[in-house]
């Protein structure tokens, strides 16, 4: 999904509504996106939030998602949410965005906008019996990372606005924040019987010795950093950049893996996406810590757990990747996209000498406060 700050002719949510509870599904990836065509869309548009216009579908991997062109030339995203999603969850990523609006408006996230009734979604049934969540949001145009190159300058700029970020949702709170998602690092242990369907005996073998190390040596140190509500999916495929030749990142989108965890563990995730090629993979990754720490400065033991939580984040994209390929085998292309650049990252930290990745991230932070 992608937003931005309030559309002309677009009212502001107003009011908001409970969220319905549901149990969670084990894996929307198993669940077929809602059968909506652009002309269900636009009826959706009309009745429930009184616009009209341009209505073409967007890709997505579990939502049905359009993009609206209203015509005084506003653009807007019309999200009608997968029926297999918590609704809780759902709730918890709508009302962050109502929350980021109101704690620091300059921040480049999605808008929702409310509905004719002055709620922040609404429940809709469709003929075929299932029930789903439609939002609008603002849409926000740029270009994705993962598809840019870096300028001089992007990295630095990268961890400035995870931090920002992060402290606008410091003070956020929402009964599903704790819900169990495989994807949050703190939740590595839960990998294990998937492990067989790396068949990469060599990978498998060091994938394992990884999660012993995170058992013995990481989790119990986990619970004594700093915890709260974050992104936990900063990757080159939510963000928005300012054109080919990527000087400053101008979106942050899908909020989707949202979820209750250490700051260090959404700092990984981040950094895992950085690893360069050439003789110095921490490149990347210093400049953004050195620009995250001057708008949040981290504690040593958050410095000191970060190299082996960048790796936990590369263990769970690579068997995560292998157990659902083998499961969805047609949506393979899609959840195997990753896997390259995880073992190369893998690979990288692995190649340096023990201790070298922390002493390169403490000397980036000395280098900076000076």
């Amino acid at each position: 999904m992608r937003g931005e700050g309030a559309c002309a002719g677009l009212p502001p949510v107003v009011d908001t509504v409970a969220p319905a509870e549901r149990p969670a599904a084990s894996d929307l990836l198993a669940q077929d996106a809602p059968d909506i065509t652009p002309q269900r869309a636009a009826e959706l548009a009309r009745d429930l939030y009184g616009i009209g216009g341009t209505v073409r579908a967007l890709s997505a991997e579990k939502d049905a998602n359009f993009h609206i062109l209203l015509p005084n030339g506003q653009e807007a995203l019309l999200k009608i949410t997968n029926a297999a999603e918590d609704r809780s969850v759902t709730d918890m990523q709508t009302q962050v965005l109502i929350h980021l609006a109101r704690v620091d408006p300059s921040l480049p996230v999605p808008r929702v906008h409310a509905t004719r009734a002055g709620t922040a979604s609404q429940m809709v049934t469709e003929p075929s019996g299932k029930a789903h969540v439609v939002r609008l949001l603002s849409y926000l145009p740029g270009t994705i990372l993962a598809g840019a190159s870096a300028a001089p300058g992007l990295h630095h700029g990268l961890g400035t606005l995870l931090a920002r970020l992060t402290r606008g949702m410091r003070g956020f709170f929402h009964p599903a924040a704790g819900h169990v998602l495989q994807w949050d690092i703190k939740q590595a242990h839960r990998l294990r019987p998937m492990l067989e369907a790396v068949s990469d005996e060599h990978l498998r073998r060091r994938l394992t010795l990884l999660l012993d190390r995170f058992d013995a040596h990481i989790a119990p140190r986990l619970p004594h950093l700093r915890a709260q509500i974050v992104h936990n999916d900063f990757n080159p495929h939510n963000l928005l950049v300012d054109g080919a030749q990527a000087t400053r990142a101008v979106g942050i989108i899908d909020f989707g893996d949202m979820v209750h965890t250490p700051l260090a563990c959404d700092l990984a995730v981040a950094c895992s996406y950085q690893i360069a090629e050439g003789p110095d993979p921490l490149a990347h990754i210093t400049r953004m810590i050195a620009g995250y720490a001057s708008i949040t400065p981290l504690e040593e033991d958050e410095i000191a757990l970060l190299p082996d939580l960048i790796r936990l984040r590369h263990v769970t994209t690579l068997t995560l990747a292998a157990w659902r390929a083998r499961r969805y085998p047609e949506n393979a292309a899609y959840i195997l996209r990753n896997m390259a650049s995880s073992r190369r990252g893998l690979d990288a930290l692995d190649g340096m000498a023990p201790g070298t990745a922390v002493d390169a991230l403490r000397s980036c932070l000395r280098e900076a406060a000076r």
